[in-house]
């Protein structure tokens, strides 16, 4: 006794409705694409250099900033 399965309409349905659909990123041969602002790579890579530039300075701030507390308390307890 073998069962034979019936064929899958359902899946075969969405295969052509999902191959008939375009996706707005992807690229579609023989179309034009829209035109849209593409951004500098140069600027975006300036802007992440300066946001690390940033963020290195405000790390040294706090590091200097403990180091100087911690020798002042040493200070005044060794003058103490």
């Amino acid at each position: 006794m073998k069962i034979q399965l019936k064929e899958n309409n359902f899946s075969i349905k969405i295969k052509k409705d999902v191959s008939n659909t375009e996706e707005p990123n992807s690229v579609r041969p023989n179309s034009v694409r829209p035109n849209s602002v593409r951004p500098n790579i140069d600027h975006l890579i300036k802007r992440i250099l300066i946001e690390r530039r940033k963020e290195q300075r405000k790390n040294f701030t706090i590091f200097a900033t403990i180091i100087l507390v911690i020798a002042v308390s040493m200070a005044l307890s060794i003058n103490n």
